[in-house]
């Protein structure tokens, strides 16, 4: 793919010089190289970032006195004496990290380097003050389970549908998660959670995550098309998380449906007559009722129309044709090198890809995009959520030890 990028080329940590805070800059300089290159040495780390190597050796011993750096061996093979490798130190820090889904809610916990140390799944509860609840449980469990300090979580991402309105504190089009719309939830969450809480949109995330873990590493541009029980597009536009003035960026539920759509949203449905109502499960299912399948879950529509089903085929000939409906105004605004289809009616490919492929090229004049799967699977936001808040987390690590005498 003629997008890809060697990750090296990637880093863009400025290297500061000059009279003021010449030690700490250089200092975060090097950390932050020795978290892409991990495991490294002085040396290599000297090269990297174009310090030199007393600098560089120097920044690296009090990084390792302040406890953000380890060592962890020496390079063999090398000729004289082997240089000593350094690693970010896990344990210099925390993140946990939620996944608030209609029907599920995924827990992480997080050190310092990424690595995960604990997960933890449970089914979302219909009330607010009962979510809540379970959120701040399931922190106090996870880090009960592994002995950590609540001092030592520096950052908590959750992950929700919906866009966060700072101002009134308080989430927009949320509507999948009841009561989550209401205007003191962020004032209940930090009061459960802390104030090192961040609330970001959940197909964001689930576009981070697959940028840093899945089929869109080291491509440029590209969309992440999330179709499950919501509908929504994550962007990522020369390398970085597209979020719009607003945060509004990839709200595509709000399109209009593709016209003669023969798939009627249910009745009270919120927003009867935008795009998700017409491209989400429940439309699936709905499309199915009418044609007189008992169907409860678009995933056995799904497996249904596999079987050779003709009903089930003419309600996944459907969803393409929405799926390729927003597509035909996505791809040529954007142009997207890859479009990656997330949400468990995304992941089926086998079905719906082929379809989808042949609306596009009828409507379409200009070249297809490559075409992928989530390889993250039910995964993506959770992961996205620890990447998000790890940007975070390492900078308050930094900031703290840099206070330290």
């Amino acid at each position: 793919m003629k997008t890809k990028t060697n990750h090296a080329s990637r880093l863009s940590v400025p290297v500061t010089r000059g009279p003021a805070f010449v030690r700490q800059g250089n200092e975060w300089a090097i950390y932050q190289h020795l978290l892409a290159l991990t495991p490294a040495s002085s040396p290599q780390l000297a090269q990297s970032t174009g310090l030199s190597k007393v600098t560089t050796s120097a920044a690296l011993n009090n990084l390792e006195r302040l406890g953000l750096v380890t060592q962890t061996g020496v390079r063999v093979g090398s000729a004289g004496r082997s240089p000593r490798l350094y690693a970010p130190r896990a344990e210099a820090g925390f993140v946990v990290a939620f996944d608030m889904g209609a029907e599920w809610t995924r827990g992480a916990l997080a050190d310092l380097t990424g690595r995960v140390v604990m997960r933890q799944d449970r089914r979302t509860p219909a009330r607010t003050t009962d979510l809540i609840a379970l959120l701040a449980h399931m922190v106090a469990a996870m880090l009960a389970d592994h002995g950590i300090e609540a001092d030592d979580v520096l950052t908590k991402v959750i992950g929700s549908p919906g866009v966060l309105d700072v101002e009134k504190g308080c989430l927009r089009l949320a509507g999948n998660l009841p009561g989550w719309e209401r205007e003191d939830l962020l004032s209940q969450l930090q009061q459960a959670l802390g104030a090192d809480l961040i609330i970001d949109n959940d197909i964001n995330l689930a576009t981070l995550g697959e940028q840093k873990c899945g089929a869109g590493r080291e491509v440029e541009n590209f969309v992440f098309m999330s179709i499950g029980t919501g509908v929504g597009l994550g962007i990522v536009a020369e390398g970085k998380l597209h979020r719009g003035a607003g945060g509004f960026a990839g709200e595509i539920a709000m399109l209009p449906p593709a016209p003669d759509s023969g798939t009627l949203p249910p009745v009270g449905a919120p927003h009867r007559g935008l795009y998700e109502t017409c491209a989400d499960a429940r439309a699936i299912v709905a499309h199915a009722h009418q044609l007189g399948l008992p169907f409860a879950s678009a995933e056995a529509v799904f497996a249904a129309a596999d079987d050779g089903d003709a009903r089930a085929v003419e309600c996944v000939a459907e969803e393409a044709r929405q799926i390729a409906w927003a597509l035909k105004a996505i791809i040529p605004i954007l142009d997207p090198a890859l479009v990656v289809f997330g949400g468990g009616i995304g992941r089926n490919s086998k079905l719906l890809l082929p379809k989808i492929r042949q609306h596009l090229a009828e409507f379409l004049l200009i070249p297809l995009p490559e075409f992928a799967v989530s390889t993250t699977g039910t995964d993506a936001v959770l992961l996205g959520a620890i990447e998000h808040g790890l940007d975070h987390a390492r900078v308050k690590a930094f900031e703290q030890r840099m206070e330290q005498p």
